[in-house]
């Protein structure tokens, strides 16, 4: 094992951008990977639970997304490259950023962004019993619309999962991604 840590790259997106099979398939491609789903802490929460796109949920999704990252480093420290896969604004990346460096673990942002139509058709075949919020879904796609300086950290997501994973590959190699100043590590 290697003294240095791996990087952590986080896949963003609304919901049915693709982050999950995309995240599994791009994990699959390291010799040492994580694939961790910030979706995988929500069940944690026993009792509580506040819908996560509420507005009472602020806190609720803060710890969340604290754990997960806590998590995150700790594989990323451990030697393994991390997958993180979740609605992980750009704002986030404030408190995540520091918290990286500090422990040299590179940080990398990417975010899916297909249009509101395909993520809808993604999401109702996932969920097809589900019932349909489409207000709160829209409003959550719209936050991922205009990103500001984050801008370039949007990768093209309307291929095959195989062809948006590799175009996410390609992007992260290539230091596009990347967030900070922590070392890169070779792969």
């Amino acid at each position: 094992m290697s003294d240095a840590a791996a990087p952590v790259l986080i896949l963003s997106g609304p919901s049915g951008a693709g982050k999950t099979t995309t995240s599994r398939l791009l994990a699959a491609t390291f010799d040492r990977s994580v694939h961790l789903r910030v979706d995988d802490f929500m069940p944690f929460v026993v009792n509580g639970w506040v819908e996560p796109w509420l507005p009472a949920a602020e806190h609720q999704n803060h710890v969340l997304g604290g754990a997960a990252a806590a998590a995150a480093l700790q594989f990323a420290e451990g030697g393994y490259t991390v997958v993180f896969d979740g609605h992980i604004f750009p704002e986030g990346l404030a408190g995540l950023a520091p918290w990286c460096a500090r422990r040299s673990v590179p940080l990398h942002y990417g975010v899916l962004r297909p249009d509101l139509a395909t993520c809808t058709t993604r999401a109702r075949r996932r969920r097809p019993d589900h019932p349909d919020d489409l207000d709160s879904f829209a409003r959550l796609h719209a936050r991922f619309a205009d990103l500001g300086v984050r801008e370039a950290n949007v990768v093209e997501a309307t291929g095959t999962p195989e062809e948006v994973a590799a175009t996410v590959r390609a992007a992260f190699l290539s230091g596009r991604l990347r967030v900070g100043a922590a070392p890169h590590r070779a792969l």
